[in-house]
Formats: structure tokens, C-alpha cells, sequence
């Protein structure tokens, strides 16, 4: 006699957050920018009704010889214009993001320069373009949420083998001293003999500000006799989790810092978010990514120079390349 079993159907993949178009990532968000720009931090706006549709933050650097530089704060990897541009059909939006951008290229002040990476929303800079801006592409990885399993089996087989291998070696742990982070970032970067490029204080209060409200997360791997072999901070929104600052020890392989990538993609997953390796600087990292599975993902990038500015540009680098002769 034949039994009729009801399997149990998998569970679907979380449904995508709502956007906040003014807020597309958490690095338009105004906790984080208070933490990353305090009162350096400027913004135009559009207007409509008396209620806003469109808006740009960014910071003003003087750069030596007093060159101003309009561009993102610091740890900011992503910004670029946040626009509401309604309801209506998909070509009218589009006008519509098109005239709102423009509306705040033109409010920017005067600066010798301009640059910004923009979110993953900007999916084209025609009106970029109109202005005087140049853009060029960046590239990123990113995770779609989905069954762990599936996200598993797209991994290679050698990132694989490393996260199994770091399993025996390390236990994962939660870092909530943002000083103690900042001070292992620094102290392996030192015992490289390189400077920090980030000011501990500023990765403190980037921390400390991003865990207060759950938006962030410090993970570290520890060994059997008690080391800090490697931590990696990242960072999340509504949509998408942003792998920002990772350090190890000079000696150690990439198994630990694999192993606490795998850790922070399964956070983010399980919360339906995107995982956004946080762009391609070397092919070192392309490699190290790709491991991963995922999808390539173009970012662009826009920056607007004066003649003068770049010429200074061009005598700062040569002289630096001259000193290190």
C-alpha cells in the first residue's frame, strides 16, 4: 500500500527590506555620518513641498597648498546622491532621479576637486556627466540571501577546505571593546612596519557608534593559546552587510579571516541582506573574493578636477616617487 509522506518544503529566502531612498545605505545614514564627519559635514538638498526628495553629503578636505577636495569621510566607501523620486512609471522616475541630481550637482560649493564612489542604487551618471564629471567603474562581490547550503556548494572548493581547516584551529568570538579592535588593527599593521591609515580614534568611534545601534559587528578568531590571530569589522543596513576593516597576524595565513567572512555571510543572510565584499583594490583580493561564489557588481565612480588641481596633483606624486629613490 502506497504512504503519502509530506516532505517539508525548504524555507524561502527572506523577503528584501524596505528602502529608504534618502537613506539607501547605512553610510547615508546620519548616525554614521556624525561619527565619520562630525561638524566637517555638509549637504545640499531638493526640495519638493516642503518635504526633501533628494540630497548629497560630503565632507570639504584642504589638501596642501590649499587645494580644497569635496569627497566622502572617512570609512565612507559608498555615498552618491540619496533620491525620493516618487511613484509613476519607471520612465518618469527616471527623468525625474535625473533632474533631482542635477538640482544638487549644482548646489555643490566651488572646489579645486570632486570625488565620490556611489551606492549600488546609481545605476547610471548621464547626469553626472552633463556637469562635467567623469566617471569611471569600480567592481564589487556580492552574496544574494538565499538557502546557506546553496551559498556553500558555490564557494570553491579551497575556500572550503580553508574555513574547515580554520575550524580546528580557532573558536569565533564577538569583540564589544572597540579600543581592543583598533589596538590589534594598528599593533599588526606596525609589526608589518606600516602606519595605520586610519586614526585609531576614528575606528573607535566608528565601532562604538555602529554597535550601539546593532548595525555592527567586530568578529575575531582566537587560537588555542588564547592569540588573536585575526578580526574583521563589518557593518550593515536595511538591505545589504558591508565588509569594511580586517587585520591578522603578519604570520598567519588567510584561513582565520576566511573563516570570520563565512561567520559574518551567514549573519547577513540570515537577516535577508546582501553581503558586499566591498569592492576589488587587487587581484589579490579578486582571487581571495571570487572564492566565495557571488556576483560582480560595478560601482561608478565620479570625480570632477580643475586643470590646476590636477597639475599639483601630478608635482605632488612626482615628488614623493623622487624621495623614494
Amino acid at each position: 500500500m502506497l504512504q503519502h509522506v509530506l516532505l517539508a518544503e525548504p524555507p524561502a529566502p527572506p523577503k528584501p527590506r524596505p528602502l529608504d531612498p534618502l537613506n539607501p545605505t547605512v553610510f547615508h545614514e546620519a548616525w554614521w555620518l556624525e561619527a565619520m564627519a562630525g561638524d566637517r559635514l555638509q549637504e545640499v538638498t531638493v526640495t519638493s513641498g516642503g518635504r526633501t526628495i533628494g540630497r548629497l553629503p560630503f565632507v570639504m578636505r584642504r589638501r596642501p597648498g590649499g587645494r580644497t577636495l569635496c569627497e566622502m569621510p572617512t570609512l565612507t566607501h559608498f555615498l552618491g546622491p540619496a533620491i525620493d523620486a516618487g511613484s509613476g512609471s519607471l520612465a518618469n522616475r527616471a527623468l525625474k532621479q535625473a533632474q533631482i541630481t542635477r538640482e544638487l550637482l549644482q548646489q555643490l560649493p566651488r572646489s579645486d576637486a570632486f570625488q565620490q564612489r556611489l551606492h549600488r542604487g546609481i545605476e547610471e551618471v548621464m547626469a553626472f556627466q552633463e556637469n562635467g564629471f567623469t566617471a569611471s567603474v569600480d567592481f564589487t562581490f556580492e552574496l544574494h540571501p538565499t538557502e546557506e547550503e546553496l551559498i556553500w556548494k558555490g564557494m570553491r572548493d579551497k575556500t572550503r577546505n580553508m574555513i574547515r581547516r580554520a575550524r580546528t584551529l580557532y573558536t569565533v568570538e564577538q569583540i564589544d571593546d572597540p579600543e581592543r579592535f583598533a589596538a590589534l588593527y594598528a599593533g599588526n599593521l606596525r609589526a608589518r612596519g606600516t602606519d595605520s591609515y586610519y586614526p585609531p580614534g576614528e575606528i573607535i568611534r566608528l565601532v562604538s557608534a555602529a554597535q550601539a545601534r546593532d548595525q555592527g559587528r567586530v568578529l575575531a578568531a582566537r587560537a588555542e593559546d588564547g592569540s588573536l590571530v585575526a578580526a574583521i569589522f563589518y557593518v550593515w543596513d536595511h538591505r545589504s552587510a558591508y565588509y569594511l576593516l580586517s587585520t591578522r597576524l603578519p604570520d598567519s595565513d588567510n584561513s582565520a579571516v576566511s573563516l570570520l567572512l563565512w561567520e559574518a555571510v551567514c549573519h547577513g543572510n540570515a537577516e535577508g541582506r546582501i553581503f558586499d565584499f566591498d569592492g576589488v583594490s587587487s587581484q589579490g583580493n579578486r582571487v581571495f573574493f571570487t572564492g566565495f561564489g557571488g556576483v560582480i557588481r560595478p560601482r561608478y565612480v565620479v570625480t570632477r578636477q580643475t586643470a590646476l588641481y590636477r597639475l599639483a596633483e601630478m608635482a605632488t606624486r612626482g615628488c614623493k616617487a623622487l624621495l623614494r629613490r
